[in-house]
């Protein structure tokens, strides 16, 4: 096998080339090392489920799935930042319009259809998050639901 050569004899895109493929080893070794961590307490709950009943199989328990929270459109807290600034142009709210000016504004193409039900639904979440902690009311059902404020002080009859 020829010997590789030194990086300074190399073209630029072989230099980049070769970092990054140094970088994702690295990460792929960090992730086998937490990998490796997180079987071992894995292990340990599963004895310790035995101990405290003996019955229990700790594979029957299924995994919790996680989703990702971030997508590399949007940074942290920017899809609720754009739901309460659609309020101030309007008094009622639809996440997907929302979302499709948001695509509009990152030059995101809206023909990628998964994308696109990606994005409108993170939007939707955030609508039905901040349904749940009080901040806005939901008017209709299924996709066309729209929002609206909540109401700060409570109605009196």
């Amino acid at each position: 096998m020829p010997k590789l050569p030194l990086p300074d004899e190399q073209p630029i895109a072989v230099n980049a080339l070769r970092n990054m493929r140094s970088r994702i080893a690295g990460e792929i070794e960090m992730h086998s090392r937490e990998i490796d961590r997180l079987r071992a307490e894995l292990v340990h709950l599963d004895a310790t489920m035995q101990l405290f009943d003996p019955e229990t199989e700790p594979s029957d328990v299924p995994a919790l799935r996680r989703y990702p929270r971030r997508t590399e459109w949007f940074a942290r807290g920017e899809v609720t930042q754009r739901v309460y600034e659609a309020f101030r142009e309007q008094k009622v709210i639809w996440p997907r319009e929302i979302a499709k000016r948001a695509m509009l504004e990152k030059g995101i193409a809206e023909t990628d259809k998964k994308v696109l039900r990606d994005i409108v639904a993170r939007f939707t979440n955030v609508a039905y998050d901040l349904t749940r902690r009080g901040k806005l009311v939901k008017i209709g059902d299924g996709p066309g639901a729209r929002w609206k404020l909540a109401p700060t002080e409570p109605e009196l009859l």
